[in-house]
């Protein structure tokens, strides 16, 4: 289990929910009472770094696109809720609001707090910056800087850990002997650790968030997040819910060709594929031993319109689902790219939709290295 102390004392790693039998495959899905499932269980998190027209566009979006984003919150319907308790509130089975969304920003830029933050300030929506303490030590300019960030947490901003220096924390060199458990916990201590010391220090406060830089973990480190209280948030698109691995809990980039309209406003209703017992799925560098990695998802079926289920791979579009019935309410889905996966980070991404038509989404990263451990940034 994972206790984590201040605000998040009631949180811990839930397990599945499982719903109650109603018959695997499409014909018993289609068969069953059109009754909804519980929308109260989902919160989607979104991910964006610059605000800016004048930063890489992979990683950005401008200051007009972000207030469209806005914008269209306020015209769906949308509660945009405190990150922290968000969680809190999942953990303890407590309901959340119809189209719940929690904001996000990693690294910290100073475009956050110049643009961004006024915006949602004026709306009083309240917002998390997961932030490099070394980057903002550098004394560059380019991120915001303790007493910005004071004033953003003053106005609602959840200030949160993302590593002293961005580092990557999954890849290490195959040439170089294997990493002594000592080694191991040096690293990470200096790495999240001494963050959330710097946090702590400059702010008064250890909220026990932690984004993966680069959204890259394994299990080693997601481990050392459950034996020292933390939450872990990747890179990969999801909705969170309270059957979520809160080890590695999804978020929706935003930026870049991900910035468009129609595809924020499909983000912003989207539903949790409830994927059931998520901690025992592979750790994404997986795809490094075996190129064309398996997945084997057990899905909650009760509501699900099984027959609609399909996987994608990162750069091969469309690929096999193998669904079969695995039990009560539950069906077995088994996925494999149709080619070896590219190096770098890549994801299997899985929807399909509930018996009110709403979209689920569920991904799975993946990370491959080559043989001397190298693999694209």
């Amino acid at each position: 289990m994972l206790a984590l102390s201040g605000r998040f004392a009631r949180a811990c790693l839930l397990g599945a929910t499982l719903l109650s039998a109603c018959g695997a495959g499409e014909e018993a899905a289609d068969a069953a009472p059109d009754v909804p499932p519980p929308q109260d269980d989902a919160l989607v998190v979104l991910q964006y770094h610059f605000v800016s027209a004048d930063r890489p566009r992979s990683t950005s979006l401008t200051p007009e696109e972000f207030e469209g984003h806005l914008e269209m919150l306020d015209a769906a319907g949308a509660t945009v809720l405190d990150l922290p308790d968000a969680l809190e509130r999942l953990a303890a089975g407590e309901a959340l609001p119809p189209r719940a969304v929690a904001i996000t920003f990693d690294d910290g830029y100073l475009s956050v707090y110049t643009e961004a933050a006024p915006r949602l300030a004026a709306r009083r929506w309240p917002y998390t910056v997961f932030v490099n303490p070394g980057a903002i030590d550098d004394g560059s300019g380019l991120h915001a800087d303790w007493r910005e960030l004071a004033e953003m947490q003053a106005q609602g901003a959840t200030i949160a850990n993302h590593g002293v220096t961005h580092a990557f924390l999954a890849r290490r060199d195959p040439r170089l002997p294997p990493e002594t458990d000592a080694a191991f916990e040096a690293r990470m201590s200096a790495e999240i650790a001494a963050a959330e010391d710097r946090i702590a220090a400059e702010l008064g406060v250890r909220h026990g968030l932690f984004a993966y830089p680069y959204g890259e973990y394994d299990d080693r480190v997601r481990a050392w997040l459950a034996a020292n209280g933390y939450v872990g948030f990747g890179q990969h698109s999801g909705v969170v819910w309270s059957g979520a691995d809160r080890l590695a809990l999804p978020r929706f980039p935003v930026s870049g060709s991900y910035a468009d309209a129609d595809g924020f406003a499909e983000k912003i209703r989207m539903g949790p594929l409830p994927v059931l017992d998520p901690g025992t799925l592979p750790e994404p560098g997986t795809a490094t031993a075996q190129p064309r990695p398996v997945l084997v998802l057990q899905v909650a079926s009760e509501g699900l319109r099984t027959g609609t289920l399909a996987c994608y791979a990162s750069g091969q579009g469309r690929i096999d689902a193998a669904v079969s019935p695995a039990g009560p309410a539950r069906v077995r889905v088994e996925v494999r790219a149709a080619s070896e996966l590219a190096l770098g980070r890549s994801r299997y991404n899985c929807t399909a939709q509930d018996t009110t038509g709403r979209w689920l989404w569920f991904s799975q990263p993946w990370l491959r290295l080559g043989p001397d451990g190298v693999a694209p940034p």
